[in-house]
């Protein structure tokens, strides 16, 4: 009887264990799709450094799927691809890539800033080489030359959106 209620003991520390091991990852999870919902919208580029860089488009459009699409003045889509967040880091974490950089392995490491109603992006470029990166470190702040580019955006009514 000892042998049974030690072993009921211990499968129920056990079972203890893996439910906590298990919520860190569900916490995380969850913090994802919640940044999701904030994040999905339509934003205009209100600031970009250096100018240029984001080659006429004016709007970035972010879905809950976790896709995104950049458009010009006209709401024509210039580019588009696919982005991870993960807000439980500090800074909060943007990665993005371009479908068609998705092609030559290359990618985008960033930082996220969300406020409300405004968001500041800034990534580095590079790619991936045998699991390694290869570029410039992730950036920590929000400024050049850490960054190759830094970007302020304001989140369009929905009213006025464009998808």
């Amino acid at each position: 009887m000892k042998q049974t209620i030690s072993a009921l003991a211990v499968l129920a520390l056990c079972v203890v264990a893996m439910a906590d091991e298990r919520q860190p990852t569900d916490a995380k999870s969850k913090s994802i799709e919640t940044s999701l919902e904030e994040f999905a919208g339509t934003w205009k580029i209100i600031d970009v450094k250096p100018n240029g860089s984001t080659k006429n488009a004016t709007q970035l459009v972010f879905r809950k799927d976790r896709t995104y699409a950049a458009l010009d003045a006209n709401n024509k889509p210039l580019w588009a691809g696919t982005f991870d967040l993960d807000p439980t880091t500090s800074p909060s974490v943007w990665d993005h890539r371009s479908f068609e950089s998705q092609k030559t392995g290359g990618d985008a490491l960033g930082i996220y800033e969300l406020d409300g109603d405004t968001l500041k992006v800034c990534c580095v470029v590079g790619a991936w080489k045998d699991k390694q990166w290869i570029g410039k470190p992730r950036p920590t702040e929000f400024k050049l030359p850490q960054a190759d580019v830094v970007l302020q955006l304001r989140r369009v009514p929905t009213s006025q959106e464009q998808d």
